[in-house]
């Protein structure tokens, strides 16, 4: 009687076949993970843009047309602007910049720490989705070429990392529209810009805010292409 017997992979072959399953998985997966993330950055920037967007237009209705920006910078002004916003968004909790932010370490786009927050003062809200918001209300509405009356920096996935410029970190103007009374959101680094480095106003391993807060506008315009 002859034996019949059943074809196997070696220990050796088994081991050679996991090994190249995980050299490739080393080299796929880090890209799937990263391209999710920036998926996740391009959706959450856009609903934030589109939710102070939605804001800024039902203040103006429920205050007959009036923002209480761009007219000094002293942080009871800045109170009454972030409580104005509160009103038509879904605020959980009210505080300072310091108590809301805590002491988390935000960096520069690609780049090293950005040095804030600090010791600051400035209101600034949590809302029911995670987002967290620190509101600046400007002397005049004439600044930055854009005619920025104030400003509106936020953190689109709250205490949740990397914590960084042009990633879950943006700041976003309050103009007025063609220079009269009507009020809208414009991301920083929009045409005109002048606070942004207008010749690389995204720029990898960051040294300014300049060059990272640039980065509101080209992942809103070109999300593809972020450098």
């Amino acid at each position: 009687m002859v034996r019949e017997f059943k074809k196997g992979f070696t220990l050796a072959e088994v081991l050679i076949t996991l090994l190249i399953i995980g050299v490739i998985s080393s080299i796929v997966i880090p890209g799937i993970i990263n391209n999710t993330n920036e998926a996740e950055y391009n959706v959450g920037v856009k609903k934030a843009y589109s939710d102070l967007s939605d804001a800024i237009k039902m203040i103006q209705v429920n205050n007959g047309g009036e923002v209480k920006v761009g007219t000094a910078a002293a942080n009871t002004d800045m109170t009454l602007f972030r409580n104005d916003f509160c009103s038509v968004m879904s605020c959980i909790k009210t505080d300072t910049a310091t108590n809301i932010f805590g002491p988390t370490d935000y960096k520069l786009y690609k780049g090293g720490s950005a040095g804030w927050p600090a010791s600051e003062a400035n209101p600034s809200a949590i809302l029911s989705n995670g987002n967290l918001l620190r509101f600046y209300s400007y002397a005049t509405c004439t600044y930055y070429g854009v005619k920025a009356c104030g400003s509106i920096l936020i953190d689109i996935n709250g205490k949740k990392g990397p914590n960084m410029l042009g990633r879950d970190f943006y700041r976003f103007w309050i103009t007025q529209k063609d220079g009269n009374s009507t009020y809208v959101i414009i991301p920083t680094g929009a045409q005109g810009d002048t606070y942004v480095d207008s010749i690389n106003p995204c720029k990898v391993n960051s040294s300014t805010w300049p060059t990272s807060e640039g980065c509101t506008a080209k992942r809103l315009t070109d999300p593809d292409n972020m450098p």
